[in-house]
């Protein structure tokens, strides 16, 4: 499974129309800061999740989600799409945290998902979406997801915690990506396993077991990636959403983090990505081989509408954030050599 395209009208921070195609394997989405990058990929991920509202979840509905008429679509490689109208409500609409959808008081649906992909013996369509959030999750995993449960109103919406669930799962006994593992695991120097509530890495060295929340945090970005990976979760047909990814990685790794990102791309894994990292995305754009399918998504506002231009070449991605500022600071350096601050 793969997104195509997303179409959206008046929701959230997207007003008026936008539209982008994508690419079938890596989706590098930049911009400055409230331009919708995380919105885009939190409303794809919830949309084929069906659990849309609660991955903007708020006390307030006000907070996040737009008043009016609606609408999202996503169309994928298949024949099918999934279709999201938010109708009109009133000021006593909530989310139901239960359902993660829009309610009145009375119980009234007034969003929801009317069309969608054939559905599966089990009621729910196949697919195997993980978004990994730019905040580190697994550090906090010591009764969360029993906090969440029992107090469903507690504002945390579901993509702090469905990393969590998602990590928790017995690794397969067989998995595609045992070289990327091992990659992984020489690098943080040992393995991810959750015991007793917590998650743990198991230092192949010397034997210990540290706490995740005292890792280093670069390793314990890696160390979430090695745990998806090993669980089976990121294999062909699979969608990875990943926020930030070169968050607290030290730029040495970032090669390394990319090569790996491009292969799970050529095992049939589609990838969206959120950055501000100039590094990140020229490795992508240069570790690239003849046959990746790559994808360069600029957002940027007019006013208050946003505004995607795309290219499969960076250098050629108009506006683009990420190489402006470097820009404007050799243009200062230069000034300086010459003289022109004294």
């Amino acid at each position: 499974m793969a997104i195509n395209r997303v179409e959206i009208k008046d929701f959230l921070l997207f007003k008026g129309e936008f539209a982008v195609d994508f690419c079938p394997s890596v989706n590098v989405l930049i911009g400055g800061n409230g331009t919708g990058k995380t919105t885009l990929m939190k409303i794809m991920y919830g949309l084929i999740n069906q659990k849309l509202a609660s991955c903007f979840y708020s006390r307030n509905l006000k907070d996040n989600i737009s008043y009016g008429k609606g609408h999202i679509k996503l169309i994928f490689d298949t024949e099918w799409s999934t279709i999201f109208e938010q109708g009109a409500f009133s000021d006593e609409a909530y989310i139901n945290p239960l359902t993660g959808r829009i309610e009145k008081d009375g119980g009234g649906t007034s969003s929801q998902i009317i069309e969608g992909p054939p559905r599966t013996p089990m009621g729910y369509f196949e697919n195997r979406s993980v978004y990994i959030p730019e905040k580190d999750m697994l550090s906090h995993s010591p009764g969360f997801l029993a906090l969440k449960h029992e107090r469903p109103a507690v504002p945390f919406d579901d993509t702090l915690t469905d990393i969590i669930a998602k990590a928790q799962l017995y690794p397969k006994k067989e998995t595609m990506n045992n070289e990327l593992c091992a990659r992984i695991r020489e690098i943080i120097g040992g393995e991810v396993a959750f015991e007793n509530d917590s998650f743990i890495i198991l230092k192949d060295k010397t034997k210990n077991q540290v706490s995740f929340s005292m890792e280093a945090s670069g390793y314990r970005k890696l160390g979430v990636l090695w745990k998806l990976l090993r669980n089976g979760l990121l294999e062909s047909g699979s969608i990875l959403f990943w926020d930030e990814p070169e968050n607290s990685l030290n730029p040495e790794h970032v090669s390394m983090l990319v090569e790996m990102l491009l292969e799970l791309s050529r095992n049939g894994v589609q990838i969206f990505l959120a950055t501000h990292n100039e590094i990140l995305a020229s490795y992508i754009a240069v570790n690239r081989q003849k046959g990746d399918s790559v994808m360069f998504i600029s957002l940027y506002k007019d006013g208050d509408q946003i505004i995607a231009n795309k290219s499969d070449r960076f250098d050629l991605l108009e506006p683009n954030s990420l190489t402006a500022e470097p820009v404007k600071l050799y243009e200062k350096e230069l000034e300086r050599g010459l003289g022109g601050n004294g």
